[in-house]
């Protein structure tokens, strides 16, 4: 499922946006924020970033600079009254602007020349990982399983395992809008991988075999059912 903030200080326009939005594709989850503090604080990966320059306590751009130190990938298009702003969105490798009043057709015509780009970034998307041989770009769909083991994190792909210092939470909390999850306290898995679940044992496409905590079992179990009916609701509508 593809994510969308909304973040602007006057809550008539997040909620027009986000309306909009839901009345393009109502398969979209939209989230509103009202600051840029609050954006930041919550910030999740999202896939698009509806951004507003002029806001009170960190503007737009700065907001969009902090963005970038954690997110490279999200395409930030901003909300703006004033012409003159847009050429500090350039500093931030903004993908698009709206000029305020928002329009319906005008809005409408930036999400499908974004998402156009969006779904071309999912067939291939690369995320950056500071390990022990240095940065690191993988390909999301390589990474089989993060484990937490002698107070280092494994990341283990299908070419090659690495290693970093962090925390596994923090590993989670990146990569969880990207189909990975969280069965055990120690490890995060790449559903797309998984093969089969036996009992308390995940195993993957790869040979690999990780724990499924007892308390977590149920619900991952339908966490795992629900990525693969999306996946395969996506692969449909691709085909149609």
């Amino acid at each position: 499922m593809y994510q969308i903030a909304v973040c602007d200080d006057e809550p008539s326009v997040c909620n027009i946006v986000a309306e909009e939005i839901k009345k393009w594709n109502q398969d979209i989850k939209v989230f509103c924020f009202h600051s840029g503090e609050a954006l930041i604080a919550a910030y999740n990966f999202y896939d698009v970033v509806f951004l507003d320059i002029d806001m009170k306590g960190i503007n737009g751009i700065e907001t969009g600079r902090q963005i970038r130190e954690r997110d490279r990938e999200t395409k930030i298009v901003y909300l703006t009254s004033y012409r003159d702003y847009v050429a500090g969105a350039f500093e931030v490798h903004a993908f698009q602007y709206l000029l305020k009043p928002i329009t319906p057709a005008h809005l409408t015509q930036i999400l499908e020349e974004t998402f156009q780009y969006v779904k071309k970034a999912d067939k291939m998307k690369l995320l950056d990982f500071h390990t022990s041989e240095g940065v690191v770009c993988v390909d999301v769909t390589e990474i089989c399983y993060f484990e937490f083991v002698d107070r280092k994190i494994k990341m283990v792909t299908l070419q090659r395992t690495y290693f970093m210092t962090g925390k596994i939470s923090s590993i989670y909390d990146r990569t969880s809008s990207m189909g990975f999850s969280m069965p055990h306290k120690s490890f995060v898995v790449n559903l797309l991988h998984v093969k089969n679940v036996r009992n308390f044992d995940i195993f993957l496409d790869n040979g690999d075999r990780i724990p499924l905590s007892q308390k977590k079992q149920k619900a991952w179990k339908q966490e795992l059912m629900n990525f693969l009916s999306e996946r395969m609701e996506r692969q449909r509508k691709e085909v149609e």
